[in-house]
């Protein structure tokens, strides 16, 4: 008889699938075949239930994208309505900047009067925007001015054509020559410069139609050129002045070497005395542009070497160039502070707060070479201090997988705990539901391997067990922690690290997170946590080396609440304890704090290479490529008999002249000079100047 009650929900249930029955009658058919077969005590067909289960979702499926297909024609109807609107206002956007470029082309060839039409022909709309009514207030002053300055000129014109020569004024000619901007006020300019110059020349040799007073004359001014003028002049004003000299003392010689062969031939003797001048000059000068090439190769140290190499074989007998050829450091020490310098500039290293793994072992890799030419520089000091930081930094993705991977594990997403009348406990991934007939089967966790099996709660299920059933507090726990797990990266690992820390330690919840389920957790992270931070390693290092040392029994397995297991018991009592034992809390969360923002604060300016220790005479002094204002200056000396770089504080540079280098180790021709902030940290002792 009971068969006979299934078979017809079947045949129905059955029927709905193959005549392509709405959804809702899928799922009631479904839903009484289920039943029919529950109280017949029958086993209901696993496949018939995957197809109406699969028809079902189907139809769900097919819902959805009609909605979004007419969700979709709606977009494309609103988005042809704005088309149509933005089309109009592109065209006249176009059409200002087409007449923008053309004003601007006028503007710039200062076409003034041009530039006025255009704008009157603009229609009225865009004669009223911004740009065109400044551009007519620009146009209408450059119009006003061009009136002024021709006003100007041809006032000063006409004065100078009614004025005899000897009363036109040289001020007014050269307001003249500033004035004129057309071919014709230029040559109308240049005739009366001329005319003045002409007179002040006849001036000039009517004063010096007496011989005599004329030679005194030229002799001073040679000897004031020799005195004075030599080095107040650059070197072009120099060169000019002095051959103007040789001219005038050549015409003075030529002009009277008949009449007065005594004064010719003094004349002859001072322009020789300029000729010699000049010839040492020139050497001079050849030899300053050398030092200067010197100078200027500060900051790469291949031009440098060149350069000084280039000054020794040009000036071999040079005082200078024999104490550089003695004393100046090989490329490869000066490679070295260079590569010291570029670890403290890197933006690893100069930017901390910002450094990521990538930042690290790029960081790193410099380092390396750094000490592949030089370890114990004087610059290594600050810079090695976090080697150990920078090194956990570059390895610390595998520490955030790893933080990631165990937040992932089953054991903690949504775990529930299902309180046995008897005083046991039992953990399940399986979700309380009242409504269903076979709530009281529920498949439990056996182990931390995931093993499970059916516990029948029996009749007791519905009113002692399902109103206690809650989620476990280490899935509390990781469902709280965990944005932050996801979110975490290099810059704020040790942050997140600690916090996960702090809450494993003091996590309160309901029921109770498991004592011995916790402090594996606890192991874990501070495993991952130091791996990733020198901070949290600094602060908790020797707990988890506690931890690792002790005699619990890490295989325990914390899914079995027999309440009678005595050996239970103990090791939960041994875990709170070990939880609970760490010392001195407060005094380890400072040091961690304190690593922290030590590493992450601001670090000071690497040294910059500005300059290197000259010779000038009998003096040793500083000679820099660029101003220092009123920062320390560092001299680099190497050690002739060790290579070892030495590190020589000369103070600050005074602004007016070269500072003297008067410390005997920093006496080193060609020793390399830098720019090093007062806030450097170097522990290594250096060399202060006395």
């Amino acid at each position: 008889m009971i068969q006979r009650n299934v078979d017809p929900v079947l045949h129905r249930l059955q029927r709905a699938l193959e005549t392509g029955a709405s959804r809702e009658e899928v799922s009631e058919a479904l839903a009484a075949a289920e039943s029919a077969a529950e109280q017949s005590g029958e086993a209901f067909s696993s496949l018939l239930r995957y197809r109406a289960e699969e028809y079902v979702q189907a139809e769900r499926m097919l819902e959805r994208r009609r909605l979004m297909f007419a969700v979709a024609c709606v977009v494309c109807l609103f988005a042809t309505v704005v088309g149509a609107f933005g089309l109009t206002t592109l065209d006249r956007m176009r059409t200002l900047v087409n007449h923008e470029a053309e004003f601007d082309k006028l503007v710039a060839a200062e076409s003034w009067d041009e530039a006025s039409d255009f704008l009157d022909q603009l229609d009225e709309n865009t004669r009223s925007e911004p740009a065109f009514v400044r551009g007519r207030e620009m146009v209408d002053q450059a119009i006003a001015r061009e009136a002024e300055r021709k006003a100007e000129f041809k006032r000063l014109a006409d004065q100078m054509r009614s004025s005899s020569v000897t009363d036109i004024d040289a001020e007014d000619v050269k307001r003249l020559n500033t004035l004129a901007r057309s071919d014709e006020e230029r040559q109308f300019a240049s005739e009366m410069l001329a005319k003045v110059e002409e007179q002040r020349l006849q001036r000039e040799a009517a004063r010096a139609n007496d011989q005599t007073h004329a030679f005194e004359t030229l002799q001073d001014k040679v000897e004031r050129f020799l005195r004075v003028e030599s080095e107040e002049l650059d070197d072009d004003a120099r060169a000019a002045r002095r051959f103007e000299l040789q001219q005038e003392l050549g015409r003075f010689a030529a002009d009277h070497q008949l009449g007065n062969p005594e004064l010719s031939e003094a004349a002859k003797q001072a322009a020789k005395m300029l000729a010699a001048s000049a010839q040492q000059e020139r050497k001079q000068t050849d030899r300053d542009k050398l030092v200067q090439a010197i100078t200027r190769s500060v900051g790469n140290a291949q031009r440098y070497r060149r350069a000084i190499e280039q000054f020794v074989d040009d000036w071999p007998r040079d005082t200078l160039a024999q104490r550089l050829q003695r004393d100046a450091p090989s490329a490869d020490a000066i490679d070295a502070t260079l590569a010291w310098i570029d670890v403290l500039s890197h933006p690893a290293y100069q930017q901390p707060q910002s450094a990521d793994a990538e930042m690290a072992k790029a960081w790193l890799a410099t380092l390396e070479h750094a000490e592949s030419l030089e370890p114990e520089h004087p610059l290594s000091v600050p810079a090695t201090r976090w080697r150990a930081t920078y090194q956990t930094l570059a390895g610390c993705d595998e520490a955030i997988k790893e933080l990631r991977e165990a937040f992932r594990s089953p054991l903690v997403n949504r775990i529930y705990v299902y309180p046995d009348p008897s005083g046991s406990v039992f953990y399940s991934e399986q979700a309380p539901d009242p409504k269903s007939p076979r709530a009281h089967l529920v498949s439990v966790l056996l182990n931390p391997s995931l093993e499970r099996e059916t516990q029948n709660f029996g009749l007791r299920f519905r009113e002692e067990v399902l109103p206690k059933v809650a989620l476990s507090g280490h899935s509390q726990f990781a469902a709280k922690m965990a944005p932050s797990v996801t979110d975490v990266t290099v810059t704020d690992f040790t942050p997140v690290a600690y916090r996960l820390i702090s809450e494993l330690r003091s996590f309160q919840s309901e029921p109770e997170f498991d004592p011995i389920y916790r402090l594996i957790w606890m192991r874990r992270v501070l495993e991952i946590a130091v791996q990733g931070s020198v901070p949290i390693k600094l602060a908790f290092g020797d707990w988890l080396e506690s931890l690792q040392a002790s005699d619990f029994d890490w295989e325990t397995n914390w899914l079995t609440s027999d309440p009678e297991d005595v050996d239970r018991l103990v090791k939960v009592t041994q875990a709170r304890r070990l939880l609970e034992g760490v010392d001195d809390w407060n005094n380890r969360v400072e040091r961690m704090l304190a690593e922290f923002k030590a590493f992450r604060s601001p670090r000071p300016p690497a040294p910059r290479w500005i300059g290197w220790v000259s010779l000038d005479g009998e003096y040793y002094e500083s000679v820099l490529s660029e101003t220092a204002d009123s920062d320390p200056l560092v001299v680099f000396p190497v050690d002739s008999q060790t290579g070892q770089t030495k590190r020589v504080d000369i103070g600050a540079a005074p602004t007016s002249k070269p500072l003297r280098v008067t410390h005997p180790d920093a006496q080193q021709c060609g020793a390399i000079l830098c720019v090093v902030s007062p806030r450097s940290a170097v522990s290594t002792p250096s060399t202060t100047r006395k």
